[in-house]
């Protein structure tokens, strides 16, 4: 069954994945709180094949690595009995396969048996294998074994310089300016300390494999990028720089499937709580990127993104931002509420940069100079002179 999205629900993606013959659903199929659950349909296709069932295939790179090609270890059974493997998108959706999910199959070998449905399908036989990955609670050999398969199929056509040490930026990314505020900066202090700054979304599949495989130590600001380095090589070095204060349970499965040797950064300003997948963000260089860079004898980044002129600037992105997020709703997940600990934490760091602006002892933007408050203020100060 295609994907369908019930409100009700409350699944991040919505219901689909395999029923039986007497139309009963079969939970393997399933990715909890993801993808799972059947509903009622009517007249579906019917294929003569033997197919292997791979799930949903979400669009979006680090899903896509650690959930919907997490079955493809079948495929490299060689079980020559296999018609296709077979995804769904959403019901009556038109998606085919291109840029780096295109060549991710091509390198793995079974491009040609890809299927997409887009409706409730029948098949003469369904095979639906065990996820290789399951978010925290186990990895398989399988599981990795697909991508170490895919990086020793990589064939770059032209040279390629190799690189000691990469940092993969996320500033080019479509709508970054919006939601992430001080990406220039870290841009800044990796090319002043020797690092390639890299935007992967630029390269290749097999480009970004060849420079991730080929440098000592790689460098992400947290969120999905880091998960490229299941194609890695193991016990690399890997440095990530937190935009927010929760911890990507995921990555760190990744850096545990990897064996990965990882240094983390708190390289952020944590004021309200936040949409991971929205933002806003405020990196910063004050506090542990201060001190990570103390501790290592590196180069800070220019003075201008360490002033108080930057860190206002960067408040004042974030402000508007949040208000077109959430308009003047205090956000918080379900799943986070265990974390408030932090989230107050993380707040009480932030008074330290931003205390005067959020008590309303300091304007952050122009236009609050005309508002009633900051006129009193003024009143009040010019009275006691």
């Amino acid at each position: 069954m295609p994907l369908k999205k019930f409100e009700s629900d409350n699944l991040l993606f919505g219901r689909g994945g395999v029923v039986d013959e007497n139309g009963k659903y079969i939970d393997i199929s399933a990715i909890d709180n993801r993808v799972q659950n059947s509903y009622e349909y009517t007249s579906p296709l019917k294929e003569d094949k033997k197919v292997v069932y791979c799930g949903y295939l979400v669009n979006q790179w680090g899903h896509f690595l650690v959930e919907a090609v997490s079955r493809m270890w079948y495929f490299l059974k060689n079980d020559s009995s296999i018609d296709n493997y077979v995804f769904f998108v959403s019901e009556d959706e038109q998606r085919g396969l291109y840029g780096n999910y295109k060549e991710f199959f091509e390198l793995l070998g079974v491009y040609n048996k890809i299927e997409i449905i887009n409706k409730p399908t029948t098949f003469n036989e369904v095979i639906i294998p065990e996820r290789g990955y399951k978010w925290r609670e186990y990895y398989s050999d399988e599981y990795k074994n697909i991508f170490d398969t895919i990086a020793k199929n990589i064939k770059i056509d032209f040279d390629l310089n190799k690189y000691e040490k990469i940092f993969f930026t996320r500033s080019q990314l479509n709508k970054v300016s919006e939601t992430e505020f001080g990406t220039e900066m870290i841009d800044n202090f990796f090319e002043k300390n020797g690092y390639k700054i890299i935007a992967p979304e630029k390269y290749s599949l097999s480009e970004m494999i060849f420079y991730i495989r080929n440098a000592k130590i790689c460098a992400f600001v947290s969120g999905s990028l880091p998960h490229n380095m299941l194609f890695g090589n193991d016990g690399q070095e890997l440095i990530i720089l937190e935009r927010n204060i929760y911890n990507n349970e995921i990555q760190v499965d990744v850096n545990h499937i990897k064996d990965l040797n990882v240094t983390y950064i708190d390289a952020n300003i944590g004021i309200y709580p936040i949409n991971l997948g929205y933002g806003p963000f405020i990196m910063s260089y004050r506090g542990m990127l201060e001190r990570f860079c103390t501790d290592n004898n590196m180069t800070p980044p220019d003075d201008k993104f360490y002033s108080k002129q930057y860190l206002k600037k960067c408040l004042k992105k974030y402000m508007k931002q949040y208000k077109k997020a959430y308009c003047y709703q205090w956000f918080m997940e379900d799943w986070s509420v265990k974390y408030t600990d932090y989230l107050r934490e993380a707040y009480l760091d932030s008074l330290q940069y931003f205390g005067d602006y959020l008590s309303g002892e300091a304007p952050f933007k122009f236009s609050q100079y005309f508002t009633l408050h900051f006129i009193k203020k003024i009143i009040k100060k010019l009275i006691n002179k």
